[in-house]
């Protein structure tokens, strides 16, 4: 199976080099893979790194793509691909030896039962530096109340099919992406994976998530990009519910449910039945003591905790910010 492999990026000069390290030293066969670097048009050294590159290995090839945004770039890079089959991994990941061969393999099995499998894929961790910001979020994302409902960071011990894989560590068959009109480059950058894969879904194909393909993600290693990025994830989450109004579900109205009983706390000293929600914090606090021991790191407990704050507060204010305002649709 011929695979290109494609990376979109903007202003990576930090996370590329590292990334294309560990893209050339696959042990999938060197003339099987190609790398497409999408870029969308960096004003520091991506490029440069890019090109240097190019001079020792003739696989990578650089695609600049005028239009801003990831949807832009992931389109670009199909585009630019000479293989039939895709995959995806962002620039501040770092790939295991065996990543791409994981991926084929896995998708040439699952084809030989269920041939609406279309794309599998699997999870991200933190990698083994991390800082302890960054490992707690990988504790927090491994459970329902971190991921909500996503399998993105989850660890689970066999393949599952799931409704939407993370476009960060993923195999597609190129023509079925084509064949519902790519990606949709109005999104920019929010929310294009969770919405080609719904089209994909709703076309009548398949995913299969696979717990021992993984990447390393440097993710977003302090509070308040962490927070940042949680903002933008629920109101992208919010687009696609304008878009799509039969891809409601009770997960995606919980971050609604959130804000509300949140709101209610002040409530309390007129009702005391509003007290109730404030067991938020001391139930979250022995939850997150749970999953540190789980993982057995008792003492990243309130990193953890905090984790979830801003995961749940960032998430809930993004989706409802999405939701009411007329702009975002």
């Amino acid at each position: 199976m011929y695979v290109s492999v494609i990376i979109t990026c903007y202003n990576e000069e930090k996370n590329i080099l590292e990334c294309l390290n560990t893209l050339v030293q696959q042990t999938y066969p060197e003339d099987k893979y190609e790398i497409i670097v999408a870029d969308g048009g960096s004003k520091d050294k991506t490029q440069f790194i890019v090109k240097d590159l190019m001079k020792t290995y003739r696989n990578i090839n650089l695609v600049v793509e005028s239009k801003k945004g990831t949807a832009a770039g992931r389109n670009a890079g199909i585009k630019a691909a000479k293989h039939n089959y895709i995959a995806f991994i962002d620039a501040d990941c770092e790939a295991p030896q065996n990543w791409l061969e994981t991926l084929v393999e896995q998708f040439k099995n699952v084809q030989l039962t269920d041939k609406k499998v279309i794309a599998v894929g699997g999870t991200n961790i933190p990698p083994e530096n991390a800082g302890s910001f960054l490992k707690a979020i990988g504790i927090a994302l491994d459970s329902y109340i971190g991921s909500f409902g996503s399998v993105q960071g989850r660890q689970f011990k066999k393949p599952i099919h799931v409704s939407s894989l993370s476009n960060l560590n993923v195999l597609y068959d190129k023509q079925k992406i084509i064949d519902v009109g790519y990606y949709d480059e109005s999104l920019v950058s929010e929310a294009e994976d969770a919405d080609i894969n719904f089209r994909l879904i709703t076309a009548g194909n398949r995913f299969l998530f696979i717990p021992y393909s993984f990447v390393w993600h440097k993710m977003r290693p302090t509070p308040k990009t962490w927070f940042s990025n949680m903002f933008r994830y629920g109101r992208g989450r919010a687009r696609l519910l304008k878009r799509y109004p039969q891809m409601w579900a009770i997960s995606f109205a919980l971050p609604l449910l959130f804000i509300a009983a949140i709101f209610s706390i002040s409530i309390t000293p007129f009702s005391n039945v509003f007290s109730l929600s404030a067991i938020y914090f001391p139930a979250l606090l022995c939850f997150s003591l749970y999953m540190c021991i789980k993982k057995k790191h008792p003492e990243l407990v309130l990193h953890v905790m905090l984790v979830y704050l801003i995961q749940h507060f960032g998430y809930a204010a993004g989706e409802v910010y999405g939701l009411l305002h007329t702009k975002v649709k």
